[in-house]
């Protein structure tokens, strides 16, 4: 595997943490920092929805009534948060010299033409999740496919699965729900992916019965199921699962992150609550 650190960090949302720009830039760096003196090159992914909070919480707390005054008021935080997710991902990219999957946001995609500047290709807002390398270069920019019912509203991304050539390895990139998908998983396989980014967010509690069979909790299926995953596959050999936990617009969200390789778990997040970097240093 030519990655030498691998880092998914579980992360817990708090408001507090996104309604400056600096906030957000030191939260940032405060969960990269065991990336500091490992070997690279470097791999680390934050959770899906990590930055949502600044579309709800940056320059001052969305209320309904912005709509009120203004039905233009999503487009203009959306563009701001988009704007700031970027820059302080891609700064800290270049800061621990990482190749670094942001997380998710949810925003219209923009894009970046010379006469134009920065603009939003279509109006809908999409489950993005940025993908930056060590020079912090926008390698990507990968919309959700498979959407759960409250994302019902969102655009869901039309191509894919997700695959990034880098100089260290081929990283395939599918967000939650998709990553439960053989058709995306075993198109990345076929691709020549070796490492699988699967950034989450479950707004479910961890240790509820499994809707689907109630005899089981929703955490061990959701374990067990990681754990199958990249078992008799061809290329696929590494799956990094960094998930988010705490509260945004009422819903609550756990999860117990993990690095995972063919059929066994190599690490895993000690409770599916708080704050935790899992890193795994390869030889």
């Amino acid at each position: 595997m030519p990655f030498r650190t691998l880092l998914a960090v579980q992360a817990e949302v708090r408001p507090e943490f996104y309604r400056t720009e600096e906030a957000f830039r030191e939260r940032v760096f405060a969960l990269l920092r065991p990336l500091e003196g490992t070997p690279s090159p470097r791999l680390a992914a934050f959770p899906e929805l990590f930055g949502l909070p600044l579309l709800l919480h940056l320059e001052g707390d969305f209320h309904p009534r912005e709509l009120l005054r203004s039905p233009l008021a999503p487009w203009r935080r959306a563009r701001r948060a988009y704007g700031v997710f970027r820059k302080v991902m891609a700064e800290a990219a270049r800061a621990f010299g990482t190749y670094l999957l942001a997380g998710t946001l949810l925003s219209p995609p923009y894009e970046e033409e010379l006469a134009r500047g920065r603009f939003a290709r279509t109006p809908f807002f999409q489950n993005l999740a940025l993908f930056f390398n060590p020079q912090g270069r926008l390698l990507a920019q990968v919309p959700k496919m498979e959407l759960t019912p409250p994302e019902s509203w969102l655009r869901r991304g039309i191509f894919g699965p997700h695959l990034v050539a880098t100089q260290a390895g081929k990283v395939g990139i599918l967000i939650c729900l998709d990553g439960f998908f053989e058709r995306h998983l075993a198109r990345l396989d076929a691709l020549g992916a070796e490492v699988l980014l699967q950034p989450s967010a479950n707004p479910a509690a961890w240790d509820r019965p499994w809707p689907w069979d109630r005899r089981r909790k929703e955490g061990e299926v959701w374990l067990a199921s990681a754990q199958e995953r990249l078992k008799g596959r061809e290329h696929l050999r590494l799956l990094l699962n960094p998930m988010l936990n705490g509260r945004i617009l009422g819903l609550a969200f756990e999860g117990q992150s993990g690095i995972y390789g063919p059929g066994e778990a190599l690490l895993l997040a000690r409770a599916p609550v708080g704050d935790e970097a899992l890193l795994l240093t390869l030889p």
